[in-house]
């Protein structure tokens, strides 16, 4: 898999639905043990809320995970999983805190505002789609580097990361029609004695 749809960041959103106050927040993340860590410091923020409900979706789509914490079967998880599903989204997850008003919604008012407080988060984290790209590194003589930093900004390529030593060393991301046009650029710049070094891969927004 090279491509999928999730969002950008973490975010929250909250209402007020015959009293119960309803936080969400959506968030990406890798796996279903990330999802219970973050209830696991929900519990904590919000020590008198009643419940955290919550959905997870893998990057693949072939992991689908929900809890309703103690909510009546139906009326939480899956309403906010069918959410994830439905905008055809991976590698994220979103838990809806409740705290109760003392007004019973009834089991399709339950099912409707956990939908809604997916719904909420997930454009609040707004969605785009995440690529494979190929982690980088260069290693850039000092009399040279004020030059390439130059052109790597001019070009918008992706520095991740600087670590000075006896070069400086650039950690960079990479589509594969940046690999080449970089590997040129660098060819030009040093007289071909700056080479790109792929060291693995990873996952960045489309740009």
């Amino acid at each position: 898999m090279d491509r999928y749809r999730s969002v950008r960041k973490t975010a929250e959103s909250r209402f007020t639905e015959k009293k119960s106050e309803f936080i969400s927040v959506a968030f990406p993340c890798d796996s279903w043990e990330e999802v219970k860590e973050a209830v696991e410091a929900l519990r904590k923020k919000h020590p008198d809320a009643r419940h955290h409900v919550s959905a997870f979706i893998n990057r693949e789509g072939n992991v689908q995970r929900f809890d309703d914490d103690g909510e009546p079967k139906g009326t939480g998880g899956i309403p906010m999983l069918e959410v994830l599903k439905k905008e055809e989204l991976g590698g994220v997850g979103v838990i809806v805190t409740r705290y109760f008003g003392g007004i019973l919604l009834g089991a399709g008012g339950l099912a409707r505002a956990y939908a809604r407080g997916a719904r909420d988060a997930v454009a609040a984290a707004e969605v785009c789609t995440w690529v494979r790209v190929a982690k980088g590194r260069i290693s850039v003589p000092y009399p040279l580097f004020p030059k390439v930093e130059f052109e790597l900004n001019s070009g918008d390529f992706r520095v991740t990361g600087k670590e000075f030593g006896e070069e400086v060393v650039l950690e960079l991301i990479l589509d594969p029609s940046e690999q080449s046009r970089l590997a040129i650029l660098l060819s030009e710049l040093s007289g071909g004695k700056i080479d790109i070094e792929i060291v693995g891969d990873t996952f960045a927004e489309d740009r």
